[in-house]
């Protein structure tokens, strides 16, 4: 009876630690344009790598420039929207 309880204890713990580690994850900031850059980078990205990653305006710009070289395709109208978003809304941190 006492190694049950002890066993549910243990599974419990584990669970409310995932659990909070889950919810701890970095997402995109709610804001305008939001889907779109979801849509773009999470194409191919994680997109807490993307949110945890803030860059200035230039080095965005820069990465921008990467991606499309590796396949990303943009509008340069959702170009300059998702170079937007990310530059106010996922800055160095």
């Amino acid at each position: 009876m006492r190694t049950g309880r002890l066993l549910t204890a243990v599974i419990g713990a584990i669970v409310v630690a995932f659990g909070g580690r889950l919810s701890a994850q970095a997402t995109l900031p709610d804001a305008p344009n939001r889907d779109l850059v979801s849509a773009v980078c999470g194409s191919c990205h994680d997109l807490e790598m993307v949110a945890i990653n803030g860059r200035s305006r230039a080095n965005w710009d820069a990465t921008i420039d990467e991606m499309t070289g590796y396949g990303m395709r943009l509008t340069s109208t959702d170009r300059a929207l998702v170079l937007d978003y990310l530059a106010n809304y996922v800055p160095p941190k």
